[in-house]
């Protein structure tokens, strides 16, 4: 019943978050000056002289063509990367290492995107390997846009997952959800589209079989390579 909970908010989550995205974190801009018709402006991405741009429909960063400006674009990304985190819970103890792919849109203070990912590990009696499917939430607290080469903010991920235990073991699966809650900091390398990420989290995790459910927490630590296009 808490797992059906958990995905049903998560996807509410996303829609919401997709609809409102564009409005909400919409880029900014404030007149300096005006003289008639005429303004003086500033913004938070580079505009181009001459070009309209249409600030009732969408973020003035869909319009900008960065080309002219010599800018990067970083509206959409592509990051892979691993984790690392140490999980505690009754009569359980995992130490786990594991691999993560990200695609994700950027609204210069919000991203989000979709996540998946895929552990295994021996613990002595043969492999448990795990898939995960989900999404991710950043919050920046500086704009994500060239020409800043440090951000940093908050993050969430939700994922859902089904784990194969060895036969060795028993055999058999079991479903998983697995919430992280923490803090990133990207740097791009020599101002460049790719950066390095890494985030810290605390780690909450719940795992179901047909007999019981176990919950588990603890901490981890993520290494991503961030390309920006």
């Amino acid at each position: 019943m808490e797992f059906q909970l958990l995905r049903n908010l998560f996807i509410l989550f996303v829609i919401i978050s997709s609809l409102s995205a564009s409005e909400a974190f919409a880029q900014k801009i404030k007149v300096k000056k005006t003289r008639g018709n005429q303004s003086v402006i500033e913004s938070s991405v580079p505009l181009e002289e001459g070009q309209v741009y249409d600030l009732a429909v969408e973020p003035l960063s869909q319009n900008v063509d960065y080309k002219a400006t010599g800018l990067r674009s970083r509206q959409n990304s592509f990051s892979i990367g691993g984790s690392i985190y140490s999980l505690r819970g009754d009569e359980y103890q995992r130490n786990s290492i594991a691999l993560q792919g990200r695609y994700g849109w950027n609204f210069s203070m919000l991203e989000f995107g979709v996540v998946t990912g895929f552990t295994s590990e021996d613990l002595g009696a043969g492999a448990t390997s795990e898939f995960l499917a989900g999404g991710y939430f950043d919050y920046n607290l500086v704009p994500n846009r060239d020409t800043k080469n440090l951000v940093y903010g908050v993050v969430g991920v939700l994922t859902f997952g089904s784990r194969q235990f060895p036969a060795t073991t028993g055999g058999g699966s079991a479903t998983t959800l697995d919430l992280n809650a923490g803090g990133f900091i990207s740097w791009f390398i020599n101002s460049s589209a790719m950066a390095l990420r890494a985030e810290v989290f605390f780690d909450y995790q719940q795992i179901s079989t047909t007999t019981k459910q176990t919950n588990v927490t603890g901490f981890g630590s993520r290494a991503l390579m961030v390309f920006y296009f």
